[in-house]
């Protein structure tokens, strides 16, 4: 036969309270303040609105630069026309067509605009009528000029190895750049890479002279891989199109790199802020909790080894880490109290199964040796008599064991009380035997409900009851009371009186602890368990409700007799 082993609790990797413990707690912490720095970094890499804005304002500049280019090389750098025989053989007219004089281009562009820096061309316009799409740029170009700034730019280059291709941190920005490139504005550069100058010139060729802003423009690479805004205006004069300025500027890539490197350092000094706050979120939470759950380990293992251990209090802390750990510690206490109350129940059990057994040992053993019928007949009344204790203590002990549980599980519902102790004196009055105490009860007044269980709550009034009656003299009175709640007393008492001798001072406390028979002499011994009061008292307390003993004043000796009040909350 195979036997299984029991599945045991996980043991965490460290005690508690050593220092900031880097947990999953704390790693989601952390990954929860990062992700959207992220984030944040992602999409200020692909700055797309700092881009568009930046290459809108290049064009711009571009743009009152090419017109102001097309509008002087229209009055300073037309030759007139030039006019060629009609191709046909039959045709003897003449064709004339504007085009432009190269040395005045050339003139034009050594004394003027060398404060532009870009590049600047000058084509012709087409001067077949049978094709006027450009198709190729540089059968046009009359000038290609790259105008610059007059100033010398110092510049310290790095050292030949830093610089190499066997560098780690080149090879680092190297991939950073390509990914920056291909996923970050890889849309843009690709839209960017389709766009060719051909294009460029035949939109202008065929945009209008009256709009607002002439020519055509467009962002695109030129022949050397760099990305360039890009004007091409048309020259022209009066409708007569000479040829097109095609004024361009780079540098957008090194303006858009140095936006994003700026962003870097800020974005260090947030995630280095992050890790900061997740670690003061690791002290101020993780931490505790973990402190919290060794501490629950360490509760079962003191259990398991009948030991006691301590939960930390954080309940100086307004917040939900101080709850915690109240309720954990009010658990703990709960669990310890409930286990000292298993073993002092069940040393109880022991001690009260222990005397009838003794005492049927010894008949049983004296019912040996005697010889007369008298004694055999006593000996075996004392077995019967023993017997049937030890079996009313068994059905009191079971219904104790399992009072908790039930308790529990049962629904509860509203109860009317005057209801509830009419049914249960018209019980007594019905099974009533002579000579015993009679059960009273005044019905009169409105019924007053509670929010309990039925049956347990009988089963107090019923225990209250029997303890009185057999307390009571003969053809004694138990009498019954119910005092409604008030205003301000929102509780309503249902008072049990007796006619007996009342009970000790000493005692008043002490008769709702488990197996307490004490009775007056001359009582009869082992007619009870000593449960009945200690079960009333745990289902009044359930019920959230309070039961105490008293006794009346008056009589020979000052006690008038016991009385028992319980007081519960109305629904």
């Amino acid at each position: 036969m195979r036997e299984v082993a029991a599945k045991r609790p996980r043991k965490r990797s460290r005690p508690a309270g050593a220092g900031v413990a880097i947990s999953r707690l704390t790693l989601t912490i952390v990954l929860a303040n990062l992700i959207g720095l992220v984030i944040l970094l992602v999409g200020s890499l692909g700055v797309t609105q700092y881009r568009d804005g930046l290459i809108q304002a290049k064009l711009e500049g571009v743009r009152a630069q090419a017109q102001l280019f097309a509008d002087v090389l229209a009055q300073a750098a037309v030759s007139g026309s030039d006019c060629a025989p009609a191709n046909s053989d039959n045709d003897e007219s003449v064709i004339c067509r504007p085009t432009l004089s190269e040395a005045d281009v050339n003139l034009v562009f050594n004394r003027v605009w060398d404060s532009f820096e870009g590049r600047v061309r000058i084509f012709n316009a087409p001067q077949s009528t049978d094709d006027a799409v450009v198709s190729d740029a540089n059968a046009l170009l009359i000038d290609d000029v790259m105008l610059r700034e007059d100033q010398i730019v110092v510049e310290q280059l790095a050292p030949v190895d830093d610089a190499s291709a066997d560098n780690i941190f080149w090879r680092i920005g190297r991939t950073a750049e390509n990914f920056l490139k291909r996923f970050m504005t890889g849309g843009y550069r690709r839209d960017a890479a389709q766009r060719t100058i051909e294009d460029e010139l035949n939109e202008a060729l065929a945009s209008s002279p009256f709009a607002a802003e002439r020519g055509a423009t467009s962002v695109r690479f030129n022949e050397d891989e760099e990305l360039v805004a890009s004007v091409s205006v048309p020259i022209r004069r009066v409708q007569a199109i000479y040829g097109v300025v095609t004024a361009e500027i780079g540098g957008i890539e090194d303006l858009v790199s140095e936006a994003r490197l700026a962003i870097l350092p800020f974005f260090g000094l947030a995630c280095a802020a992050a890790i900061l706050s997740s670690l003061l979120l690791t002290t101020a939470i993780a931490q505790p909790i973990r402190q919290l759950a060794f501490a629950a380990d360490k509760v079962r293992e003191g259990i398991a080894a009948a030991g006691r251990a301590r939960i930390p209090d954080f309940s100086h802390r307004k917040d939900e880490i101080g709850e915690l750990s109240a309720s954990l510690r009010s658990m703990t206490q709960a669990i310890y109290a409930r286990i000292e109350a298993i073993e002092s129940f069940a040393a109880d059990v022991s001690h009260e199964l222990k005397n009838p057994l003794t005492s049927i040992r010894s008949a049983a053993e004296t019912l040996e040796i005697a010889t007369k019928p008298e004694a055999r007949d006593k000996l075996m009344g004392v077995i019967k008599k023993d017997v049937a204790r030890m079996d009313r203590l068994i059905t009191d002990i079971s219904n104790a064991s399992r009072l908790d549980a039930e308790l529990a599980r049962e629904a509860r519902d509203a109860v009317d009380v005057r209801k509830l102790l009419v049914d249960i004196a018209d019980i007594y009055r019905m099974t009533g035997k002579e000579n015993e105490a009679r059960v009273t009860f005044d019905p009169s007044g409105s019924p007053i409900y509670l929010f309990g269980n039925a049956a347990a709550l009988g089963q107090v009034f019923r225990n209250l009851i029997d303890n009185a009656r057999s307390f009571s003299p003969p053809n004694g009175e138990v009498r019954l009371y119910v005092s409604p709640p008030t205003d301000r007393h929102r509780s309503v008492q249902i008072i049990v009186d007796d006619d007996g001798p009342g009970i000790p001072p000493d005692a008043l406390e002490k008769i709702f602890s488990r197996f307490y028979t004490k009775r007056p002499q001359g009582s009869a011994f082992g007619n009870n368990s000593g449960l009945g009061l200690a079960i009333s008292r745990q289902i009044v307390v359930s019920h959230g409700g309070v039961i105490w003993a008293e006794n009346r004043p008056g009589g020979g000796n000052g006690v008038a007799g016991a009385r028992f009040v319980v007081e519960l909350p109305t629904a």
